[in-house]
């Protein structure tokens, strides 16, 4: 059985082929149309790509999924918005809104337009049968069935999914179970984006901002009083005040109304302006808040169902903060995130779903490589260096390669690693990566401003050989590293001793959001970090995506060149193709 796994609705579009099973290729729509999240876009180039991979059409296809469930809009959605969405401060932007989400998620509309962008794409004959299934359920699919587990507590929180705004799961064997829900507008992805829009950053890219910024920023009481008023929990669960967010008028976002403005005292910051201690203070009782609820919401589930295991997926999933606070949590036992643990885990799992009667499924599921995008090889490499004119290039064997290359990061170059499969996520993991030194203390400065071009505050990322993790950073007893650790995906406290070894790893609040990476997980970046070590006796690397902000993390060999060739990066490697500056 063939199934195309569909996200199309909102932002982090992706596309996912799973046959009888088995994960054959999942990639991110933008790596493809190069537009950040690719928001709206159906799917027809990373579908296309799958298909190719997988050497089938859509013919050939059985089921196409999408993980948000349409046909719920015309009756239920409707009933929901007019009953359960209802409020005297409700403003016309709130109607309007509403209304166009009914019409643009009618079934009817969805259907065709998914069948005329495969038409536009060069598709002319019979469609597969397009079956809509329920956000949540499509996230808790695409965390347990890969997940280690055989029975696990299912955290899904993110903007939200139909109706609902968080939901806990209880996954056993292959059945997943609803355990509770929290409906809209009590939404913790709507709390924590409307703080995002407050802090002058973008809905959707900027939440990563927030968290990074909020270790340099301290307890402030005075602002958790206010953000009481607008998040507080309530029993066994929590609860927002929509009229911050929702419901009343607003003229500065439209992700917060102005009664949030009007609460914290202070007009929105202007997107690119000095960010203040105040705004730091913010940030750091933003994501305090949000720390706070989802370990209530875990340790009540815990208690009601005796389930030790967590996984969690939806947006505020990406929060690896948060998601190291859970998993330091005593009464947790393992934490587990997938690295598309936004929207684009739903083509995923809507497809796992739709797949879950195949046999052996989910261990089929457990074999999920997050390097399951395109690779390049050598010949077309050449080719579209051929093309470009670039002819100072030199092409080493591996011998000779990971030797020079860990030589000359240990002098300080900055380097751009294109290798093999590119990953999906939000996360390189050493094959579209941009990686350096840790141990100059100037490289977090240097690389923001120099390559990165982003804001100096924003931390990167310690690549960390897995038999050497322990060393650096320590997990409570009877937790593993592997595979919890390995898609930067939880932070954690590292080792005072050795945060003088990588500081420019290091965040403000001594976390570090590692990657641990062995043999097994990807041979030949444990094989870079081995080079890097023997020069360096350091077993990590500083390793960021390979892309500058605002653009997608590279896919193809000639983005990679652009890219090189603009900014502040010293060297390119592709696959063993060396360019130098």
């Amino acid at each position: 059985m063939n199934v195309l796994g569909l996200f199309a609705s909102g932002p982090n579009t992706s596309a996912c082929l799973l046959k009888n099973g088995e994960v054959i290729a999942f990639a991110e729509e933008e790596r493809f149309t190069r537009v950040k999240l690719a928001s709206g876009a159906i799917p027809t180039r990373s579908a296309g790509f799958c298909l190719k991979q997988g050497g089938i059409t859509l013919a050939d296809v059985d089921y196409i999924t999408v993980g948000w469930d349409m046909n719920k809009y015309p009756e239920v959605m409707k009933e929901f918005y007019s009953r359960h969405m209802d409020h005297p401060a409700k403003d016309e932007y709130s109607h309007i809104y509403e209304g166009i989400s009914l019409a643009e998620k009618n079934p009817i509309y969805y259907t065709r337009k998914i069948e005329m962008a495969f038409r536009r794409g060069g598709y002319q004959g019979k469609m597969p049968e397009i079956i809509y299934h329920h956000h949540h359920l499509s996230h808790a699919y695409s965390v347990f069935y890969p997940s280690p587990f055989e029975e696990a507590l299912l955290l899904i929180v993110d903007g939200s999914g139909e109706e609902l705004g968080t939901s806990l799961w209880i996954g056993r064997g292959k059945e997943i179970t609803l355990h509770r829900q929290i409906n809209l507008p009590h939404s913790l992805g709507f709390y924590y984006a409307a703080l995002t829009e407050y802090l002058g950053f973008s809905v959707f890219t900027g939440e990563g901002k927030v968290m990074g910024l909020a270790p340099y920023g301290k307890p402030d009481l005075e602002l958790r009083a206010k953000l009481d008023k607008v998040l507080k929990i309530e029993g066994n669960e929590y609860r927002i005040d929509p009229e911050y967010i929702y419901f009343a008028p607003r003229t500065h976002s439209f992700r917060h109304t102005d009664k949030l403005t009007e609460l914290l005292g202070k007009p929105p910051r202007v997107p690119e302006s000095e960010l203040t201690d105040w705004h730091c203070n913010l940030a750091w009782e933003t994501q305090h808040k949000l720390e706070e609820v989802v370990k209530h919401l875990v340790s009540v589930a815990i208690k009601e169902t005796g389930l030790r295991n967590v996984c969690i997926a939806g947006g505020v999933a990406m929060n690896c903060k948060m998601n190291g606070v859970v998993s330091q949590m005593p009464e947790v036992t393992q934490c587990f995130v997938i690295p598309a643990s936004t929207d684009a885990g739903c083509s995923l799992g809507s497809a796992l779903l739709q797949s879950r009667d195949v046999p052996d499924i989910r261990k089929k599921a457990q074999k999920l490589s997050v390097y399951s995008g395109p690779e390049f090889n050598h010949e077309q490499i050449e080719a579209v260096l051929k093309e470009a004119k670039i002819k100072s290039y030199k092409k080493l064997s591996d011998d000779e390669l990971f030797d020079y290359i860990g030589k000359r990061l240990h002098e300080g170059a900055i380097i751009g690693w294109f290798q093999g499969r590119m990953e999906v996520g939000a996360r390189a993991l050493g094959n579209r990566s941009i990686i350096a030194n840790p141990a100059f203390p100037d490289m977090k400065d240097k690389i923001n401003r120099e390559v990165k071009h982003r804001e100096k505050f924003r931390p990167f990322a310690p690549a960390i050989m897995a038999e050497h993790a322990h060393e650096y950073f320590s997990i409570p007893a009877g937790q593993k590293y592997e595979p919890y650790h390995t898609w930067m995906l939880q932070a954690a406290q590292v080792l005072p001793e050795k945060a003088v070894q990588i500081p420019a790893v290091v965040h403000a609040d001594q976390s570090i959001r590692p990657q641990v990476v062995s043999r097994q997980s990807n041979e030949r970046f444990h094989r870079l970090l081995t080079a890097f070590k023997k020069y360096s006796n350091v077993p990590v690397l500083l390793n960021t995506s390979f892309n500058v902000r605002g653009e997608p993390i590279i896919c193809r060999p000639d983005e990679a060149i652009r890219c090189f060739y603009s900014n502040g990066l010293d060297m390119l490697i592709m696959q063993n193709i060396v360019l130098e500056k």
